[in-house]
C-alpha cells in the first residue's frame, strides 16, 4: 500500500477522521500503532511478524542498558548485541544473495540464491533501532515506556520510504489538532501529490532508456540522466513532502528530507541538501565514529569515501551502487582538499560551482539508475565514445 494508490489515500483518511473525532486521547498513540500493524498487513508484509521480533529484541536491549547504567562493561555489551541483531537483521534480509554471488565469483561455485522476502521498509526501520541504541547508550534518550518505542516504530506514515526519525524528537512534537495546522499538512501532502504525479510521472517515459542502454543514442542516453535526476527528486521528495503532512496531520513531526539541492555550489553542501534525515545520520552515526575530520586530511578523505561507500550500498545491493557512493565520496573529497578554503562571495563563481556540481551529480546516476555495472559503463560509452 503506497502512498500513491487509492487504497493509501482512504486508509489514511479514515485513520485522521478516527484518531481526531472518535479515538480518546489516552488511546490515540494505541490507535495509531495498532494501525501500523494494519498499514503493514495490508501492504501483504507478512514478514513484519518476524521484525516485531527485532523490535522486541531493541527495545529489551534499550531497557537493559538503563538497568545496568552503572555498569560500563555489562552495558557495552548488551549495546554491541543490540547493534548486531539489528545491523544482521539487515544484511541477511537486503545482501545475502549479493553477497552469495559474489562469493560464487571468488570460488568459481554457483552457490543456491535463497528465496527471501526483504521487509518492507527495512533499510529505514534498522536505522532508526541503530540511532535509538546509540542515542540510549550515550545518555540521549531517557527511559520510557513500550508503547512510545512502538509508536516511534510502527508510524506508517514514515514506514514505507523515511524520512529518518529520531525518537526523542519524534515522541516529544506531539501537538493536538488546530486548524492552522491541518491545513498546513493538507497543502504539503498535495504538493507532494504534485511533485509525485504531475512532474515525476511526467518525466518516465524519458528515461526508459536506462533500463536498456543498448538502445540508446547519444542523445537519448544525455537526455535520459538529466530527466531520470528531475524524476528521482521529484518522486523522493514527493514521498517525503506526503509523510511529513500525513505526520502533522496525526500530530507529529518528522525530518525535512530536501532544501533546494540543485542551487548547492560544491559536492560537500549537495549531500547536506539532498535526503538530509540520512546523511545526517551517517554524519553523526557513522562519520563523527569514525574520527570525522578530527584526525588529519588523510584520514579525513578516507572516512567520507567510506562513508559515502556504505550511503551507496544502503541504496542497493550492488556493485553499481557501491561505485556511485565511491564516486561522490571521491568528489567531496577533492572539494574538501582544493576548494573549501576558498572563502568567495563572487556571484560568478558561484553560479559555476552550482553548475559544476549540479553536472557531476547527473553524471553519477549513470551509476545509479541502470540494472548493473555493465550497463552503466554501456551507458558512458554511449554518452562519450558514439
Amino acid at each position: 500500500m503506497f502512498f500513491n494508490s487509492l487504497q493509501y489515500i482512504l486508509f489514511f483518511g479514515c485513520t485522521c477522521l478516527l484518531y481526531w473525532l472518535v479515538v480518546p486521547d489516552k488511546f490515540k498513540k494505541h490507535f495509531l500503532i495498532t494501525t501500523g500493524f494494519v498499514f503493514y498487513f495490508i501492504a501483504g508484509q507478512f514478514i513484519r511478524v518476524f521484525i516485531f521480533g527485532l523490535d522486541l529484541v531493541v527495545f529489551a536491549v534499550g531497557r537493559l542498558m538503563f538497568k545496568y547504567d552503572k555498569e560500563p562493561k555489562k552495558r557495552k555489551l548488551i549495546f554491541i548485541f543490540g547493534l548486531v541483531a539489528t545491523i544482521g537483521s539487515l544484511v541477511f534480509f537486503k545482501y545475502t544473495n549479493w553477497l552469495t554471488e559474489m562469493f560464487s565469483g571468488i570460488i568459481g561455485y554457483d552457490m543456491p540464491y535463497l528465496n527471501i522476502m526483504m521487509p518492507l521498509g527495512i533499510s529505514f526501520f534498522t536505522f532508526e533501532f541503530i540511532h535509538y541504541l546509540t542515542d540510549i547508550y550515550f545518555g540521549k534518550i531517557k527511559k520510557h515506556s513500550f508503547k512510545d518505542f512502538l509508536l516511534f516504530s510502527f508510524f506508517y506514515p514514515t514506514l514505507i520510504s523515511g524520512p529518518i526519525k529520531r525518537f526523542q524528537i519524534f515522541i516529544g512534537s506531539f501537538n493536538k489538532f488546530s486548524i492552522q495546522v491541518f491545513f498546513q499538512g493538507v497543502l504539503i501532502v498535495l504538493f507532494g501529490y504534485f511533485y509525485k504525479f504531475t512532474i515525476a510521472d511526467s518525466l518516465a517515459p524519458l528515461t526508459e532508456v536506462l533500463a536498456n542502454p543498448q538502445s540508446a543514442s547519444q542523445y537519448s542516453a544525455v537526455l535520459s540522466l538529466y530527466a531520470y535526476n528531475f524524476r528521482l527528486f521529484f518522486d523522493f521528495a514527493g514521498y517525503s513532502l506526503i509523510a511529513i503532512g500525513c505526520a502533522k496531520l496525526l500530530g507529529y513531526a518528522v525530518p525535512e528530507n530536501f532544501n533546494k539541492p540543485f542551487i548547492a555550489s560544491n559536492p560537500s553542501a549537495f549531500w547536506k541538501r539532498w535526503h538530509m534525515s540520512l546523511s545526517s545520520w551517517i554524519r553523526d552515526y557513522i562519520y563523527i565514529f569514525l574520527g570525522g575530520s578530527r584526525r588529519g586530511q588523510i584520514r579525513t578523505i578516507l572516512n567520507v569515501i567510506l562513508i559515502m561507500a556504505i550511503f551507496g550500498l544502503w541504496h542497493g545491493a550492488g556493485v553499481n551502487f557501491l561505485i556511485w557512493g565511491i564516486y561522490h565520496g571521491i568528489l567531496i573529497a577533492i572539494y574538501h582538499i582544493t576548494f573549501k578554503r576558498i572563502k568567495t562571495k563572487n556571484l560568478a563563481l558561484k553560479i559555476i560551482g552550482i553548475t559544476i556540481t549540479f553536472n557531476l551529480v547527473v553524471f553519477s546516476w549513470v551509476f545509479f539508475a541502470t540494472n548493473s555495472l555493465q550497463d552503466s559503463f554501456l551507458l558512458i560509452e554511449k554518452i562519450f565514445l558514439t
